[in-house]
């Protein structure tokens, strides 16, 4: 696995410990137990959109499974990894997770494809000498499986020295390359005669990078992949004894020293954790379903009992509408029957307050009619004055009003109030005296004015009030002025 120097990235407390548990049980080498912590990590990123740690999952579960079985499932991790660093807008990570997929073409024997992939990252990596050195290191390894380059030796290497240290597996696959002269002495003669004439002159000296890699190694994979190294250069530089001395005992491994070890496992720990998520997902489906149709029917119940209890209350109100309609119906009725009653009543107490005055007016009327007899007409005048003077003291004028207001709804009041700046107290007095039941000859008689002047008077005041608009009772007024015959 390429180490992304400098791309860090703050994680909770739970993805924490996932990364470094599936981190650490990789680099010990249980591989089917690093499985599980690192597809927790990726269900985790991904339900928080976190695509960087989406792409740190990745790198995890393809380092796993290139360490055991590889093939294109680890090309596929990689590109997915660099896909997420690139959503991530973190670019130095997603060029690394690049480099790992150019390495992943070549695991997978797609050489040339590397290769490509190699060189066009090493054209965008800029000032990153770090992510040079790698691809150059990739490009090594590569080139060696290809049967190397002729310039490699030299400027390449003086190149890749300058960012980076070789390891023993570095000096290992130069070695291999190395070996490779007198094939290529053979593939360029008819072609090129002066090139492989050139590289014939030169010495095949890959025990020297072979020593060098001895030297400087330090694990049993680096020695494993030394002796594999060894019988290589044997082999190429046309010594078969020598190789296959190596060949009966050794392994040939793949780039990297990948080892196929542990590949059930790991794929079964895949399968398990598919299988466990697809479980709890069934289940918890299965728990949601059972809690969907638990809801529904009680929201049925609920719906149906709410429904049964509207209908009642329904009822009940109708009932209760229907009864108060009954009532209000009666009420009307006896309201109706009061308004009749009270009417009936009305027109009797006014007929029994005219009546009052029937013998002033019947005597006012005589005085008028039988007026010719002298001796009639003194017995008249005499009983007529005598009620007349009775009647017309200012407290008798005040009891007449205030009877008029008892009887009729206090309409002497109310035309004082309402009629102030309007009428004098004499206009006043006089609509009192038609109010209260006196004919036309008898207010006169109360007046002292003329028949003929009783008429003018009152179409005058009948004007006066009709003309004027604030006041509030003007049509009681003007009906009862108007009922005078």
């Amino acid at each position: 696995m390429v180490i992304l120097v400098g791309c860090s990235h703050r994680l909770g407390g739970e993805k924490q410990e996932l990364i470094e548990s599936a981190d650490s049980l990789y680099r010990a080498g249980e591989y089917s137990a690093a499985v599980t912590p690192a597809m927790q990590l990726l269900e985790l990123a991904r339900e928080d959109g976190d695509h960087y740690l989406c792409g740190q999952a990745e790198d995890l579960l393809a380092d796993i499974i290139a360490a055991t079985y590889g093939g294109h499932e680890v090309v596929e991790h990689r590109l997915n990894a660099a896909d997420h660093y690139l959503q991530a807008d973190s670019v130095r990570a997603h060029r690394y997770a690049l480099l790992d997929v150019a390495i992943a073409h070549a695991n997978n024997d797609s050489l040339r494809l590397g290769m490509f992939l190699l060189d066009s990252i090493r054209s965008i990596a800029g000032s990153d000498s770090a992510l040079t050195a790698n691809c150059l290191r990739a490009s090594m390894r590569i080139t060696a499986r290809l049967d190397g380059l002729r310039e490699f030796d030299s400027r390449k290497l003086k190149q890749y020295r300058r960012f980076f240290t070789p390891t023993a597996a570095d000096y290992a696959y130069l070695a291999i390359s190395k070996s490779t002269m007198k094939a290529k002495a053979e593939r360029y003669r008819h072609a090129m005669p002066e090139i492989a004439a050139e590289i014939e002159t030169e010495p095949a000296d890959y025990g020297l990078y072979l020593d060098s890699a001895r030297a400087i190694a330090r694990t049993e994979s680096e020695y494993k992949l030394i002796d594999w190294a060894t019988a290589e250069c044997y082999r190429n530089a046309g010594e078969p004894e020598l190789w296959k001395s190596y060949t009966d005992s050794l392994c040939e491994q793949r780039l990297y020293g990948r080892q196929p070890t542990a590949s059930e496992t790991v794929v079964g720990a895949q399968r398990d954790f598919q299988s466990d998520r697809a479980t709890e997902q069934h289940s918890r489906a299965s728990s949601l379903q059972t809690i969907l149709i638990c809801v529904t029917l009680l929201f049925i119940v609920i719906v149906a009992a709410g429904y049964a209890y509207y209908r009642l209350r329904m009822k009940v109100k109708n009932a209760e509408i229907e009864a108060q309609m009954e009532s209000l119906a009666n009420l009307s009725n006896e309201i109706a029957r009061g308004h009749a009653s009270s009417s009936v009543l009305t027109t009797r107490i006014e007929n029994l307050f005219h009546e009052r005055w029937q013998t002033i007016n019947f005597l006012c009327n005589e005085f008028f009619e039988k007026g010719d007899s002298e001796k009639t007409r003194a017995f008249i005048i005499k009983e007529v004055e005598k009620e007349i003077e009775r009647l017309k003291t200012p407290l008798k004028l005040r009891q007449i009003e205030a009877s008029v207001d008892e009887c009729m709804d206090s309409i002497a009041s109310r035309l004082r109030s309402q009629c102030a700046t309007l009428l004098k107290e004499d206009d006043i007095r006089f609509i009192v005296l038609i109010y209260a039941g006196f004919s036309p000859r008898a207010v006169c008689m109360f007046t002292g004015i003329k028949l003929k002047s009783f008429y003018t008077k009152r179409t005058r005041l009948i004007t006066r009030i009709s003309s004027s608009e604030a006041i509030i009772d003007r049509d009681e007024f003007l009906q009862k002025l108007n009922a005078t015959s």
